[in-house]
């Protein structure tokens, strides 16, 4: 009004069902995804372009005595691979993150 103080309102909404619908979908794909990773029948780990440990399967803890707790965040090659093979390991990890692939 004349006065200063509102006297109505405009609102726009929109519908973000579908949105939302994606989110979900992706979350359980996900979740259903580290499951896979979790029981797999073979050991899976994961490096970061750091070589960081960043995943750690339930096979893995297995095989090596480490739990994925004291893996997480340390360096595979550095602190896990024995100083033989060391820089062979890494050279494989390195070609391996930057997408250079090599036949066993």
């Amino acid at each position: 009004d004349v006065t200063g103080r509102p006297i109505g309102m405009i609102g726009v909404g929109q519908d973000i069902t579908a949105r939302k619908q994606v989110e979900q979908e992706k979350s359980r794909v996900a979740q259903e995804l580290q499951t896979f990773i979790d029981t797999a029948n073979a050991p899976i780990f994961g490096i970061d372009h750091n070589g960081m440990v960043n995943e750690w399967n339930n096979k893995a803890v297995e095989i090596t005595g480490y739990s994925k707790e004291e893996v997480m965040g340390k360096n595979l090659v550095d602190v896990y691979i024995s100083p033989d093979f060391r820089e062979s390991v890494k050279l494989v990890f390195d070609d391996a993150l930057n997408f250079k692939y090599t036949a066993n």
